[in-house]
């Protein structure tokens, strides 16, 4: 492990910031504190804005993320379906090569959630298709506990298992992007990387790894190289004109929302698979909790309305524009820090948090239920939803007007 991270950390020196980042982990249910298996998807994209969706026109009814503007619903960055699978990517840089096969990651990601039931399904899937035009690190679980990664570039793929001792000693394994399989030197996200590793291995260590700490780990303000940690910038309160560099942190400008996905134990209805999500950037959005089922069943406040927006979506993307106000040359790399964070506590990450802790205090009351009984409870799950709807729009009408901000 200190091997690895001493290589990647000569690495880090050659690489810029690139806007398709994203962070993802998995880990074993064998490494958790409750026996569930985890999986972490930290989503970065041009494409900043994605709603929820449902499908049930297949073999399997699934529920994931698409970017808003896709009409399809078909290009998936991550969900979940009816029989516990769940799947997730991250580009691989140094696994790419461009070729003539159509196949893009959303489509595949489609397709598994309609199709397979099983890790194995998938492997069986993706062995048909022989080669990929775009480099990609796949993460799969489902209701068996499996939970690996694949692998996947213009040379086939290569499975990852969070089971395997030999791949993954403390049961989790990390991916930015980059493969194992590929050659190093041509990867990125070596920064993240290595941030992520260390607050996974500070949890196995004290053996508390929970969904919680993949949470903690996508607002890290820690940087995995210069070791820059942001709280201890912290400006007296959200007027000052300190100006902070952000760049290459997990959360990022380009950060448009990460998916916290906590699977079953063997016996468990597939059901019960909860994808803790936060529809937009995690430093300005709550976390839900996410079940699959019919599309009506969903949040309001996570998906389209009529006129085609998302109400955390808009309020998130008013929020990151006060945060980071400069709008020229490489003004994403700069936030006025004391509008998130401050010594007052009026920063608006500082404010949602409480509206946060109340939305997931209830989530785990519910899912606690859901545990007892083995099944989802659809008019304890309509009645929590129908409150968490009322309560964000209510809580971000009144911290946005905090700051002066209000949604049109």
């Amino acid at each position: 492990m200190k091997t690895i991270r001493n290589i990647f950390l000569l690495i880090l020196l050659g690489w810029a910031s690139e806007t398709l980042a994203c962070t993802t982990a998995i880990v074993s249910g064998k490494y958790t504190v409750d026996g569930r298996p985890l999986m972490l998807k930290q989503r970065d994209s041009g494409r900043i804005k994605n709603v929820y969706v449902s499908g049930d026109s297949a073999k399997y009814a699934w529920t994931a993320v698409v970017p808003i503007e896709d009409n399809t619903e078909r290009g998936v960055m991550y969900g979940q379906n009816e029989v516990g699978l769940v799947v997730m990517n991250s580009t691989s840089y140094n696994l790419e090569q461009k070729t003539d096969n159509p196949l893009k990651r959303g489509n595949i990601m489609c397709w598994a959630l309609e199709r397979c039931a099983t890790v194995d399904e998938f492997e069986e899937m993706i062995s048909e298709m022989k080669f990929f035009s775009y480099g990609s690190n796949y993460g799969v679980m489902d209701a068996e506990g499996h939970v690996a990664y694949f692998e996947c570039g213009h040379l086939g793929y290569k499975k990852y298992d969070a089971d395997d001792p030999t791949v993954a000693p403390h049961g989790y394994i990390v991916r930015s992007n980059f493969g194992m399989s590929g050659d190093i030197k041509e990867g990125k996200g070596f920064a993240r990387y290595n941030k992520a590793v260390e607050i996974l291995e500070d949890a196995y260590q004290h053996k508390n790894i929970c969904w919680d700490t993949l949470l903690k780990m996508a607002r890290c303000m820690e940087h995995g190289m210069t070791r820059v940690n942001l709280y201890d910038q912290m400006p007296s309160n959200e007027n000052s004109e300190d100006i902070a560099y952000f760049c290459d942190f997990i959360p990022r400008y380009t950060t448009a929302s990460t998916y916290m996905v906590q699977g079953v134990r063997k016996g468990e209805s597939p059901l019960l698979t909860t994808g803790w999500t936060c529809i937009s950037s995690p430093l300005v959005t709550v976390t839900i909790p996410i079940w699959t089922l019919p599309k009506e069943e969903l949040p309001k406040c996570v998906t389209r309305d009529e006129n085609g927006h998302c109400l955390l979506v808009d309020w998130a993307t008013m929020m990151k524009s006060y945060i980071w106000p400069l709008e020229y040359s490489d003004g994403q790399n700069y936030i006025r820090l004391g509008r998130l964070i401050n010594r007052a506590g009026t920063g608006l990450m500082q404010q949602i948090k409480p509206v946060e802790d109340e939305i997931l205090k209830r989530g785990k009351k519910i899912q606690k239920h859901f545990y007892k009984k083995n099944k989802i409870d659809k008019d304890k799950l309509k009645d929590y939803y129908k409150w968490v709807d009322a309560y964000v729009a209510e809580e971000y009408r009144k911290i946005g007007s905090s700051h002066g901000l209000t949604l049109k």
